[in-house]
């Protein structure tokens, strides 16, 4: 019994040293795009509007989605523009493979449909991945009652585009 924990703590001291060498590293801004696409107005009704929001790996590694941050909006000069969600998702998680994507749809009110109520037109959507963030021009009417930040509704991430 006294050469056992030997043993073992020799058999683990020679293990490969690059063992964990392979750990995917988190996503990174200057390997990660992401897009908007309105997926052909399939989000527009009378009020209503809402649109994709892709994340694609264009590194040449896989990278790790866990600290994707929520998505925020911003005006011109980076300033947060507070907004409510309706359901809160979390991080895509899992591994995003080289030249792969995800995606999340989003959803708000789109016309001024309060009374009273007001619209804002947030300028960037931002998405936080680790070390930075990812910004894309946004330039859309989200409305809400007066008193009240605009209301967003987030889907799941997904594999994008889904296969069938």
């Amino acid at each position: 019994m006294r050469w056992l924990i030997p043993a073992v703590t020799l058999g683990l001291s020679i293990l490969p040293a690059g063992a964990h060498a392979h750990a995917v590293r988190a996503c990174m801004p200057r390997h990660t795009v992401m897009v908007l696409d309105d997926g052909q107005g399939e989000f527009d009704g009378m009020m209503h509007s809402g649109l994709w929001l892709v994340v694609r790996n264009t590194g040449t590694h896989a990278c790790s989605l866990a600290s994707v941050g929520p998505v925020s909006f911003e005006d011109a000069h980076h300033h947060p523009i507070p907004v409510g969600w309706r359901q809160t998702v979390g991080a895509p998680g899992g591994v995003l493979d080289t030249g792969t994507q995800v995606a999340t749809a989003l959803r708000w009110v789109s016309g001024n449909a309060f009374d009273p109520g007001y619209c804002i037109m947030p300028a960037l959507l931002a998405l936080p991945v680790h070390g930075g963030m990812l910004r894309q021009p946004f330039g859309r009417s989200l409305c809400a009652p007066s008193g009240a930040p605009p209301q967003l509704e987030q889907q799941s991430w997904r594999p994008w585009p889904e296969r069938q």
